[in-house]
């Protein structure tokens, strides 16, 4: 996710800005602080905040004409949108990115917005696309410093092998990205990685496995205040107590995410939440 690149590449501007004082220096470092916070935001699901201060990063990063700045507030923007579903603009966002990092040839941020538009075309139902756009971003990955992209990559190649119905392939795919999170120490990517193998048991009917993994995701997005992974965790929790037919267990998680997608406006997926609990939204209205 874009987040990730856009955290990374805040450390080394700062490192650059502290190293070596040059004009515009004061408008950088503020820069920096502007996109971080709206990482921070983002990562608490705090959608509009985080798109306020990513667009306050990239007007500061325009007037200095820092490039990779210009870039990673691109990426960032261009994540909200997705999220929100206004492809048109995701897409607009992350071309503009990688405008800017293809002359430079840098490979993190090349992996990282190969990445996102995989995952635009994803969300579009191009799955060839997305996959194409994957394996691509994993050239760079491999090219990049050590660090969390090549298990991001391979989680992302596993969630087209898992829609696609390849559940085997999808479970390999994890299972390496958390072997490298396992040898990194990377509880987050940890995270990531146990609610996606949990999402595929759940697939393949291992309800046990399935429920081990996501209890565990779950546990640490809360340790972390991930607001992003602990939807996406509640909401195969949902399925999961739905496929044990606990229904009141399953209209617990459900209740808990449907209100972080309400406050986010996701409302695709909050319709989609509410049909799996037959969940009429006048009604649940007047309930409350």
């Amino acid at each position: 996710m874009a987040g990730i690149w856009g955290s990374l590449l805040a450390c080394c501007l700062l490192a650059w800005g502290c190293a070596a004082p040059k004009p515009g220096v004061g408008l950088l470092t503020e820069a920096v602080a502007v996109n971080d916070a709206g990482y921070q935001d983002y990562r608490q699901g705090k959608w509009n905040l985080a798109e306020e201060k990513f667009s306050q990063a990239l007007t500061m990063n325009r007037l200095i004409d820092r490039q990779e700045g210009i870039a990673a507030n691109l990426n960032n923007l261009g994540v909200i949108a997705l999220k929100l579903g206004d492809f048109k603009q995701a897409g607009e966002y992350f071309a503009e990115a990688l405008s800017i990092l293809k002359p430079q040839g840098d490979p993190a941020g090349l992996c990282e917005t190969l990445n996102n538009l995989g995952a635009l075309y994803q969300a579009q139902g191009k799955l060839n696309d997305a996959e194409k756009s994957y394996q691509e971003a994993m050239v760079y990955a491999r090219q990049a410093p050590p660090g969390p992209l090549v298990a991001l990559t391979l989680t992302h190649l596993g969630d087209v092998a898992r829609v696609r119905g390849d559940l085997a392939g999808a479970l390999n795919l994890y299972e390496q990205a958390l072997r490298l999170d396992l040898a990194r120490k990377d509880r987050q990517g940890q995270a990531v990685r146990r609610e996606r193998l949990g999402r595929t048991y759940l697939a393949l009917q291992n309800y046990s496995t399935a429920g081990i993994y996501l209890l565990e995701a779950l546990r640490e997005f809360r340790r972390l205040e991930d607001t992003n992974g602990i939807v996406d965790t509640l909401d195969s929790l949902t399925r999961l107590s739905l496929a044990l037919g606990n229904r009141e267990m399953a209209r617990d998680y459900g209740e808990r995410a449907l209100k972080i997608y309400e406050a986010r406006r996701q409302e695709r997926e909050a319709k989609k939440l509410q049909k799996l609990l037959g969940i009429e939204k006048g009604k649940e209205d007047k309930g409350r």
